[in-house]
Parts: structure tokens; sequence; C-alpha cells
């Protein structure tokens, strides 16, 4: 993952950085455009990680091969099971601002969705996925031996577009 860092300090791999339009940098109360070019104090995956989609799509590879890349072992199945199986259970109850959502539960990382029902997102059970507040999205559907990388930046169409992606993957399925 040569490409994935907390910021690109590099000048010639800045002209890479997808960027929200200047009228579409709003995130939500409290947040704000975090500018990848200039390195903080701070490090956080959660909190603007930069990467391409190539990387990502790699990364998410070697999940669903159980923890293996290009013939290389760098998590051990049991830990890649672990990760995304659901760790909440009926510890919490979700309501109307409970992210991931209905149908899901929550494992090291990832949304994990628990059954076939209950949720209005298409998917398999034992999907598991997150995304980003400016856009990007991914998602793992070991029963479709699927993965999927989305990368935007737009953080008021990410929920519509997210959701449509989502639907229209699925509906072109064929099994």
């Amino acid at each position: 993952m040569s490409d994935t860092s907390f910021y690109v300090t590099d000048e010639g791999r800045q002209g890479r950085i997808a960027e929200p339009f200047a009228n579409d940098r709003s995130f939500g109360v409290g947040t704000g455009f975090n500018d990848p070019r200039v390195a903080k104090k701070w490090e956080s995956s959660g909190g603007g990680m930069v990467s391409t989609a190539n990387d990502y799509a790699r990364f998410l590879q070697m999940l669903l091969n159980g923890g293996t890349l290009d013939g290389k072992r760098l998590l051990g199945p049991k830990t890649v099971a672990y990760m995304t199986s659901d760790h909440l259970g009926t510890a919490v109850v979700p309501g109307p601002y409970y992210l991931p959502g209905a149908g899901y539960g929550f494992g090291l990382g990832f949304a994990v969705r628990r059954d076939a029902g209950v949720s209005p997102v298409n998917s398999s059970p034992g999907e598991y996925n997150w995304a980003g507040v400016g856009g990007t999205a991914f998602w793992v559907d070991p029963k479709e031996d699927m993965i999927v990388v989305y990368m935007m930046q737009s953080p008021s169409k990410r929920v519509h577009y997210r959701a449509l992606l989502r639907d229209m993957i699925y509906a072109a399925m064929l099994k």
C-alpha cells in the first residue's frame, strides 16, 4: 500500500488528491475539511487517512482472502474472522442515530451484517463495510466473493450515492 498515508506532503503526488468542491466541505457539526497536504501532530485512520482505489482494493482483497495477499500471510484467518464478527450482540439497542444502521452490528472497525432481513441495505449476511465522511465507502461480501471500493469526495451527496451504487451492483448480479 505505497499510496496510503495520513498526509500527502510530497508535492509531486499532491495533484492526485481528490477534494470536495469549495461549496461542499461541510462534514457536520464540529468538523471541517482536513487538508491532507499539511502534516499534523495527530494521526487517525478515522480522521483523515488518504489512499488510492488500488491500495484500498488490495487491503480489502487481503481481508476477503482471509488475511493473505500475493502469497503472503498478513493476518491469521481467525483474526480476520474475529475482526469481521459482530461484537455488540444485544448490548446495544439500535435507535434512530445508530450507525451502522438497522440489521448491522459492529466488529473491530467494520459494520457487520447480522442477517438477511431488517436492513433496507442490499447485501448478504456476513458482509462488512465502512465509509468515510467525505463520501468514500467500501464493503466486502464474502458470500458473493466481492469487494467494492467507492471513492468520491462529496459530503452532501455521500448517503444518496452510496445507496444507489449498492442497489445497482446487487441488482446487476445474476446469481
